[in-house]
């Protein structure tokens, strides 16, 4: 199974992060936030991106959405 964009998954999704096609920015605002590649999240919705990350809920950009990678868990 190839990696996709978080914004491609449905809600109720899980998928683990499996990179980034983004730069060191973003990268580095990704690790901080705790979706890092091996991580499970949970999509909740799509418009706007919101993933739960553990224990937390978190709303990202469609831009970074479209620059995290992921495969279905």
């Amino acid at each position: 199974m190839s990696p996709k964009p978080l914004t491609k998954f449905s809600p109720g999704s899980r998928v683990r992060i499996t990179g980034f096609c983004g730069g060191c920015n973003l990268r580095g605002r990704m690790c901080a936030l705790g979706i890092l590649p091996g991580t499970e999240v949970e999509i909740k919705n799509n418009c706007p991106l919101q993933v739960k990350v553990k224990e937390s809920s978190l709303v990202l950009g469609r831009g970074a959405g479209e620059k995290i990678l992921g495969v279905a868990v």
